[in-house]
């Protein structure tokens, strides 16, 4: 077990942190694993979570730190969050993770988030995203840059990347440092909702363990609202289940869940409590490896 070791220095170790900061995401991926795909808002500020922000950094060792959503793109704030964590945390690997379709709202900050050493991850969603944003990414790295072919698909060079993705190639500037990293997704194993039955939207019904031993992001621990979570379904849900019509149960149990506070007394005991499956896990499929194509071009499911 990785996540929860207490290192020589005292912090605690966390291999790959994702901090959640917009549940909004200008997409609408069927099978989204966070529920992004229905019609769920909310765009969170560094200022208002700045505090909890210096009390997770104060503690944990991070080697992969991700700031996520949604669509990370879409939160006005986010180049005070990119800047401001990372100023916090000294991660080796510190990046944004995009569907690549917005580069060009932030265009003129980017340059500065790379000599930051803030990477920019791209998860390509459709084929009509990747020519603008390879202008944008011309335009700011003046074409000056190596496309990498990925032969190995986690690991860039020899260096390990964010966990769960498979990656095809990495365009590196200076010293051979991937500056951004792309992935085409272009299928999604099916998740969240399972199907619409009279009105009601249902999940799966799976074994716990089972389905937490074929997830591809079991340990993966998010952080929403200051607090640390299981994985970012769990997160997705909350907002989910209080718009939509779901079975009362199914909403009790996800609402049931307890994320981890940074200022918890057995804080490391926690954290690797988070590898673990939990009950929530049963209404995640148990996945096959079956994968369904991407659909775009549908307008979000309203409740």
């Amino acid at each position: 077990m990785l996540n929860g070791r207490i290192l020589k220095n005292g912090k605690i170790l966390v291999h790959a942190l994702q901090w959640y900061i917009s549940h909004s995401c200008n997409l609408t991926c069927n099978n989204c694993s966070n529920f992004n795909n229905f019609a769920i808002k909310g765009n969170h500020t560094f200022e208002t979570y700045k505090v909890q922000a210096q009390q997770w950094a104060e503690k944990l060792h991070v080697n992969d730190f991700c700031i996520i959503g949604g669509e990370p793109f879409v939160n006005n704030d986010l180049d005070n969050w990119l800047m401001g964590m990372r100023k916090l945390f000294d991660a080796k690997d510190f990046k944004v993770v995009t569907n690549g379709s917005l580069l060009h709202k932030y265009e003129k900050q980017i340059p500065k988030w790379l000599d930051n050493n803030i990477a920019i991850e791209i998860s390509f969603h459709n084929e009509k995203h990747i020519e603008p944003a390879f202008e944008v990414i011309d335009r700011v790295l003046n074409k000056k840059y190596e496309r990498y072919k990925v032969t190995t698909p986690n690991m860039i060079k020899g260096v390990a990347t964010h966990i769960g993705c498979e990656y095809k190639e990495a365009l590196l500037i200076k010293d051979d440092w991937p500056a951004f990293i792309i992935n085409y997704k272009m299928d999604f194993m099916p998740w969240g909702v399972k199907e619409i039955k009279d009105g009601v939207f249902q999940f799966y019904k799976s074994d716990r363990e089972a389905a937490h031993d074929a997830c591809w992001h079991n340990d993966c621990p998010y952080i929403y609202e200051g607090n640390m979570w299981k994985c970012g379904t769990v997160v997705g849900a909350q907002a989910f289940v209080d718009r939509y019509n779901v079975q009362q149960e199914d909403k009790e149990l996800y609402k049931s869940y307890r994320p981890v506070n940074p200022l918890s007394n057995n804080l490391a005991q926690q954290i690797q409590g988070l590898s673990h499956s939990i009950e929530q896990c049963k209404l995640c499929p148990i996945n096959t490896g079956k994968k369904e194509n991407i659909v775009l071009d549908i307008k979000k499911i309203m409740p």
